[in-house]
């Protein structure tokens, strides 16, 4: 299945309100806006008469208005109205603008680009508005392509020199991470993971307790980090890509914890940090891409310890060219250390 034949989120269900707002997937301008019954739509941002983006006009009664012309478009993106035709006269039934497939999940409203229909529902990120749980969402832009932003996600190494002192800081001891390929993704579970100095371990990891730390990748464009310290103290990660254009990517965030009847005390100092956090993985992508772009392209070297990159890049290579993903999993032990 390509990788367009996805769901993808476009924006926050609450960001789109009753103008029209424009978002971009796979390089494809877009307009997104409401219709009379507050159903979200997708259509191509650029009227058929003559190509005015339709994201610079408005809704009317529940139609999306061109600004150029005034021609009107309803939900499946029909013309429905010319002003300038006389009323004698029909709008021909081949006057009409693709309409995307369009949900609404989570708080976000996600579309699917590819042609194909759809044939699952989008990811449901985990234990979302469940009671227990204290939820914040970060949306943030990175200048580079999507499985430069997974992979930074999931890479543990970075940590101890990207965000050193408010992370993790290098640490010589080892451990064993425990790398589970499959057809949907990869599982990385840390065994004995020691617990480095660090602003984020002085604040939010409980004394005295085990850490159970897990990274996946979930086909096509979604990281999900765990770390958890027993049932009363769990934190998730959860990130999916949404490719603009192949070197720019819009991140939506959602940072999901359990902690206790102190959550809303925790997001006090939880989320600022989060976000310093991830604008250090802003910077050094920024940084990664300008240089990829200054040698006219990549020129990696792996070893073992970069976990998850290749096999993602292999599924999603296969997903790109339509080939099924190989049914094979595959379990290996990797001594590692930060």
């Amino acid at each position: 299945m390509s990788l367009r034949n996805h769901w993808y989120i476009a924006c926050e269900s609450r960001a789109l309100k009753t103008s029209p707002r424009k978002a971009m997937i796979f390089g494809a301008p877009l307009v997104l806006w409401r219709d009379e019954t507050g159903k979200a739509r997708a259509f191509p941002d650029r009227c058929i008469h003559r190509n005015a983006p339709l994201s610079g006009g408005r809704v009317v009664g529940g139609q999306l208005q061109c600004p150029y012309h005034g021609w009107r478009y309803d939900g499946q993106g029909r013309c429905i109205h010319v002003p300038a035709l006389a009323a004698s006269r029909t709008i021909p039934t081949s006057a009409c603008t693709r309409s995307l497939p369009v949900t609404e999940q989570d708080g976000y409203v996600w579309v699917w680009p590819g042609e194909a229909a759809p044939d699952s529902a989008p990811f449901v990120f985990p234990h979302h508005a469940e009671s227990g749980w204290t939820t914040f969402r970060m949306r943030t832009r990175f200048a580079s392509g999507v499985e430069a932003c997974l992979e930074n996600f999931l890479d543990c190494p970075h940590t101890a020199h990207v965000h050193r002192g408010w992370f993790r800081n290098p640490d010589p001891r080892e451990m064993n991470a425990v790398v589970r390929r499959h057809s949907c993704g990869v599982d990385v579970e840390f065994q004995n993971e020691p617990t480095t100095e660090s602003l984020i371990a002085r604040l939010l990891y409980p004394k005295g307790s085990t850490l159970k730390h897990t990274d996946r990748f979930i086909m096509p464009n979604v990281s999900r980090v765990d770390y958890e310290f027993g049932p009363q103290h769990h934190f998730i990660i959860t990130s999916q890509c949404t490719p603009t254009t192949d070197q720019e990517t819009e991140v939506f965030t959602v940072i999901t914890f359990r902690y206790g009847r102190i959550g809303w005390l925790v997001r006090l100092f939880f989320e600022p940090m989060s976000r310093r956090i991830i604008r250090q993985d802003v910077d050094i992508l920024q940084q990664h891409g300008d240089n990829v772009r200054r040698f006219g392209g990549e020129d990696f070297t792996h070893v073992e310890t970069d976990l998850i990159g290749l096999h993602m890049q292999s599924l999603r290579r296969r997903a790109e060219r339509g080939e099924p993903a190989p049914l094979e999993e595959s379990e290996r032990v990797i001594r590692i250390r930060f």
